[in-house]
């Protein structure tokens, strides 16, 4: 059976966030008043998100998707454990490639990847223009390689998932993780996006999504398992998780996990996702931000150096890509 509808935020992860009748809030953030109550396999998917080129011309729309259900596949039983407070040291891989997935396969960072892609074809054409090599521009049109819009295949950005995966690994080997069990009434909020890390050294406002020295400086990571439940890693904790590995800790302060669902809900691309309504303040509040690419050009030895990073701003349509 070919695959169609393909989830970025897999139904097994969504069940957690449902409900007693199954459902689960979406709050998306172009329209945030409007709440929808969807069942799992209605939302948090894109149609052949997935799917791949085949070299006789077709379309491979099921070999990813098998991948990422193998993995999926097992993320119930470890919610299951981490609910029960057990000993889930064996399930450690199941957690690191649950958790990996979810900020490699989402749009928040492919679009991010296709948005470097297309920066990059718009300054070779720039820099293709300054030295003669194409054309001289009509008249009027000589701000042309920054008004243009490049589309790119989408394709590109499933093949940087790799190199994403890559990033994921040095982030673990810098941190040290905990679960965090969830005492308060206010329940942890989830999104579109909700592999979330920053440095909590730099005020509130100053921080930028996924900015942090791995080297030296302090990291905060969050990712929310289900309303009751969530996986915070730090490089404070790297001591005792070595020694321990993976542990258990309680949170009964209500303004932490405000002050937690605050960061899920700017770190959302599209959408935050809630098991029961009560937080719309949040998520009005940064309806307007999202984790997206800022290009920054400075000169360098041969000509203007691109400096991309991440920033919280105002998510943009990008180009469709036509194939034909």
């Amino acid at each position: 059976m070919e695959k169609k509808r393909h989830h970025f935020v897999p139904k097994a992860y969504l069940k957690a966030f449902c409900n007693s009748e199954g459902r689960v809030l979406v709050y998306r953030k172009d329209e945030p008043q409007k709440a929808l109550l969807l069942d799992p396999n209605a939302t948090q998917f894109r149609n052949y998100y997935y799917s791949q080129p085949k070299p006789d011309g077709g379309q491979d729309n099921n070999t990813l998707e098998d991948l990422f259900s193998s993995i999926e596949s097992d993320w119930p039983e470890t919610v299951a454990r981490l609910a029960a407070r057990g000993n889930v040291n064996d399930r450690l891989s199941n957690i690191f490639e649950f958790m990996s997935l979810q900020r490699v396969r989402v749009p928040a960072s492919r679009d991010v990847a296709e948005a470097i892609d297309s920066h990059t074809v718009k300054s070779t054409l720039a820099l293709l223009l300054a030295k003669g090599k194409l054309p001289p521009l009509p008249p009027g049109l000589e701000d042309l390689p920054n008004r243009v819009e490049v589309a790119i295949d989408p394709h590109r950005s499933i093949h940087a998932m790799a190199a994403m995966m890559q990033g994921m690994a040095r982030l673990y080997s810098s941190i040290g993780l905990v679960v965090v069990h969830n005492k308060t009434e206010l329940p942890f909020l989830s999104s579109d996006n909700p592999v979330l890390w920053f440095d909590p050294s730099v005020p509130f406002e100053e921080q930028q999504p996924y900015s942090v020295n791995l080297n030296s400086g302090p990291v905060l990571m969050f990712f929310p398992v289900s309303p009751r439940l969530a996986i915070l890693g730090s490089n404070e904790y790297c001591k005792e998780y070595a020694r321990y590995g993976l542990r258990h800790t309680e949170m009964d302060d209500e303004e932490w996990v405000r002050m937690v669902n605050e960061q899920v809900c700017r770190f959302a691309y599209e959408a935050v996702l809630a098991s029961a309504p009560g937080q719309e303040d949040l998520v009005l509040r940064y309806a307007d931000k999202s984790p997206v690419l800022e290009t920054t050009m400075l000169p360098g030895a041969e000509g203007m150096l691109a400096v991309h990073r991440q920033v919280f701003g105002k998510r943009t349509s990008k180009p469709k890509w036509r194939s034909s």
